[in-house]
Order: C-alpha cells, then sequence, then structure tokens
C-alpha cells in the first residue's frame, strides 16, 4: 500500500534544471553500467536491500540483486526474490474493474450504493473517485501501524478491515479534493467479488496471471512455500535491520495485497505498453486522468522531460517498499523491489528511483555518499527558523520543531534537516545539502541549496 507521492517532487526539488557536469559528459560508462555503479553504492551504504530491473525499448539493462533476502541465514537478493508489492497490486485492481467495464458488467460511473446500499455517502461517491481518491473516504491504512498492528499479520475477516474506515467521517465532500485512501481499492475489490461471483484473488489470477503466466505473482505471501521468498525488515536506527512479520494479503488485498518478482513485472508492463489484454482506449483512459490528475485507473500519472508522460506506482508495507516507473513513450522501464520498508528516511526508494530514471535519459545526478549527523545545540538552531526566498515563486520555511530543524519548500513536503555541522546540514530523503551564511553583523542573511550546483536563497 501507499502514501500519497508526488513524484516529480524530487526530479525539480529545490533547484531548475542544469547542465550536466562535466565529468558525466565525459563518462566512457554505459547506462546499465552507470545504474549498476548507483546501486552498489546505495547498497554499500544500506540504502538499497532488494532487486532492481532497468531496460528500455525491450532490452533490459540491469537485473540484479543487492543485500540480503534472509540477514540471519546470510541468503542474498537475487533475480529470483520475491517481495510484497504493497500499491502495486492496484495496478493489477484497476485492470479487472476495467476488463468488467468492457463486458457491460459495471461502469466507473456506477455509485457505490449499486453494490453497498448502506455505505454511507454511497450515493455521492463514484467508482472512478475511488481511482481517483477523490471519494473522501478515510484511508485504513493507519491500522498497519497502530494498537492492531500485530492482528494485520494474520488472517482477518473483510468485515472487519470494512469496519476500520466505514463509518470514519469523510475528509472531503466526494469530487471536491483528492485524499489518497487505500479504501477506495479495498471497495474496489469487494464490489469486483459482487460482480462476478468470485474471491478477488481468483479473479485477478484467472483474468491476468495465468494467461501471462506469471507465475510467481500472487497473493498471501507469509504462507508461500518457495526459497525467492524474501524476509521483510525494518531499518532499525538507520542502523541495523530487524525482521518484522509481513501484513497478511487479506488486509492488504484489493490495495496491496500481491507479491511477485521483477521478472514478472516486467512482463506486466509489456502488457502496458503493446496496449493488451484490454481495448487500446481503454488503456488511454487508464493513463489518462482528466486534467491531467495524479491518479488514473490504478496508475499514478505525471510528466516530466518536455511533457512525457510517466507511470508508475510505489508500494509502502511493513517490511517492503517497492517502486515501478514506466515512459511509454520511449518505452522505458524502472522497477525497484525492496524487502527493507521506507520507514527510515535512509531506505526511502522515491529518491533512488529519481535517480535512476535521471541516468536513463542522461540527466545531472549524484552517486550516494554517506554522511553523519552530529547534535547541535537548540540556541544555534534557532537562529535558523525563518523564510528564505529561493525565487520569485518559492520560499523555504525552516523550523524547529522538538529540537530538530526542517525544511518546506512552498507547496512541498516536510522534511527534517541533519547537521553536519553547526552550519552546513543535509537532507536525507534526498542528496541536497544546505549551507546557512551569516552578514558582517552576525545575523543569518541567507541559506545556500547545494543540489546541481549552488542556490542563493536570501532571509525574508
Amino acid at each position: 500500500m501507499q502514501t500519497v507521492i508526488s513524484f516529480l517532487l524530487l526530479l525539480a526539488t529545490l533547484a531548475a534544471p542544469v547542465q550536466v557536469w562535466a565529468q558525466q559528459k565525459t563518462s566512457s560508462k554505459t547506462t546499465a553500467e552507470k545504474v549498476e555503479e548507483y546501486l552498489t553504492k546505495c547498497a554499500k551504504l544500506q540504502r538499497f536491500n532488494g532487486t532492481v530491473l532497468a531496460a528500455r525499448k525491450g532490452t533490459i539493462l540491469l537485473k540484479k540483486g543487492y543485500g540480503w533476502r534472509n540477514v540471519s541465514k546470510k541468503i542474498p537478493n537475487d533475480t529470483n526474490s520475491i517481495y510484497q508489492l504493497g500499491s502495486i497490486t492496484k495496478t493489477f485492481t484497476g485492470a479487472v474493474i476495467l476488463k468488467l467495464q468492457e463486458e457491460n458488467k459495471l461502469s466507473l460511473k456506477d455509485k457505490l450504493h449499486k453494490f453497498f446500499p448502506d455505505y454511507p455517502n454511497g450515493d455521492k461517491i463514484t467508482l472512478e473517485q475511488l481511482f481517483y481518491h477523490t471519494s473522501g473516504i478515510y484511508d485504513f491504512k493507519s491500522i498497519l501501524y497502530g494498537p492492531d498492528s500485530a492482528k494485520v499479520t494474520r488472517p482477518v475477516s473483510k468485515a472487519w478491515v470494512l469496519a476500520q474506515f466505514k463509518d470514519k467521517p469523510l475528509r472531503a465532500e466526494p469530487g471536491t479534493a483528492v485524499n489518497y485512501t487505500n479504501s477506495g481499492y479495498f471497495l474496489l475489490g469487494l464490489i469486483v467479488e459482487k460482480v462476478t461471483g468470485k474471491p478477488f484473488e481468483t479473479v485477478v489470477r484467472e483474468r491476468f496471471l495465468k494467461p501471462l503466466r506469471l507465475t510467481k505473482t500472487g497473493f498471501d505471501l507469509i504462507n508461500l512455500k518457495n526459497s525467492g521468498k524474501t524476509t521483510g525488515y525494518i531499518f532499525w536506527k538507520d542502523s541495523v535491520l530487524v525482521e518484522t512479520p509481513a501484513v497478511d494479503s487479506t488486509v492488504a488485498y484489493a490495495a496491496g495485497g500481491m507479491y511477485s518478482t521483477v521478472d514478472d513485472l516486467y512482463r506486466w508492463s509489456r502488457v502496458v505498453q503493446n496496449r493488451t489484454m484490454l481495448k487500446p482506449e481503454t488503456w488511454d483512459s487508464a493513463l489518462t486522468p482528466p486534467n491531467q490528475g495524479a491518479w488514473g485507473y490504478g496508475w499514478g500519472v505525471s510528466y516530466f522531460n518536455e511533457g512525457k508522460k510517466l507511470i508508475f506506482q510505489n508500494g509502502n508495507i511493513p517490511g517492503f517498499a517497492t517502486f515501478y516507473i514506466q515512459v511509454p513513450e520511449d518505452d522505458v522501464v524502472i522497477i525497484l523491489l525492496c524487502n527493507v520498508d521506507d520507514t527510515s528516511d535512509l531506505t526511502s526508494l522515491e529518491p533512488i528511483a529519481t535517480d535512476l530514471l535521471k541516468i536513463m535519459y542522461n540527466m545531472p545526478y549524484q552517486l550516494p555518499v554517506e554522511r553523519k549527523a552530529v547534535a547541535v545545540d537548540e540556541s544555534v538552531l534557532r537562529q535558523y527558523v525563518g523564510t528564505y526566498r529561493l525565487d520569485a515563486e518559492r520560499t523555504i520555511a525552516v523550523t524547529l520543531e522538538a529540537s530538530k530543524l526542517f525544511l518546506q519548500v512552498t507547496g512541498q513536503p516536510k522534511f527534517e534537516m541533519f547537521a553536519e555541522n553547526e552550519t552546513n546540514f543535509f537532507l536525507k530523503v534526498i542528496d541536497v545539502q544546505l549551507t546557512f551564511d551569516k552578514d558582517a553583523g552576525g545575523k543569518v542573511s541567507q541559506l545556500v541549496v547545494h543540489q546541481n550546483g549552488d542556490h542563493v536563497a536570501k532571509r525574508l
């Protein structure tokens, strides 16, 4: 499953694009060699523990495992490693619903109350809004980390999961705002069962997994008997891998309950690329949300590199983190499956996925660098609190919360800043360094952002 992500955030964060560095211009390395060099560095710094596949125009450039499939048994990850997918599951859920619409068994314009007559506000919510995350329905994902977190590692009833969100107040009126919610996809899975009379998992297998021979893709990772099954971990205090129980597929269900390998997902990417299994016009609608919205039917949709469409899904679930990127215009695919979840800034896959995309397009990127944070007195940190003008449209707000310094660029999430010394800081979620400068009078006058060059933000 997943929390909302603005994928292009890290392609454009803080700094405008600049020319490729000289050492990159003169590099004799192939794209595959650059990808491997980058991921080897990530693995060495314990920022990536999983399997990657990168391909262009039907040719796999790199397919390789890094780190441990099982730490205690010293079994390394490889190309056969099997991972819980989290929200990549949603791409299959979307395909099933769209297939049923092609067969005139339902319509995306149907209201929720058609399938659940007693669902609160069901007469206002459409299936389309469940896909677009504009239903306003409360996101049940919080139960994965709350007091019931132990319960979700065992099979639960659909009624129990439904009760976790059904009667919660709407976050917004249906159709008025985007609020990412896994609950919408849980409902879509239940609708598949009502329409077909079969378990959701069976429908996915019959309609897509078996015809495509996705033999290492399915549900119920916990009980899977396959030597390739990975153990899920959390990265405790950014230093130690600690085994964590997987979320049962009855909980994650149509929102995030599937497992797979990079090979099977690459085969799935061929379906998307070639517009098969569904009608071409159905694929077009799935990947073209209205008003250039961020969410289509099972897919995140964004644009980069002079307006090229980028589709993606990223999964975040205890013990696992995954990222799938595809640029249909160029037939570029990047698949990252990791058996360490993203609760640590250092193990977030978004900056890695972003850098790999840059490598695939010969854009500027930086190899990961190990940086160590030091403690700085709160009285020093307090001097930096304020607003800094980055450009005509953006400011950087620096705040102090619980003795920690945070940075927030206009229109973007807040990130913690970590000190290398009293004036130099860095972010863990992306490779950005920052320096606070003082004027002749000793007052903090500007913040210099070091990302593909130096960018000065004057204090307001």
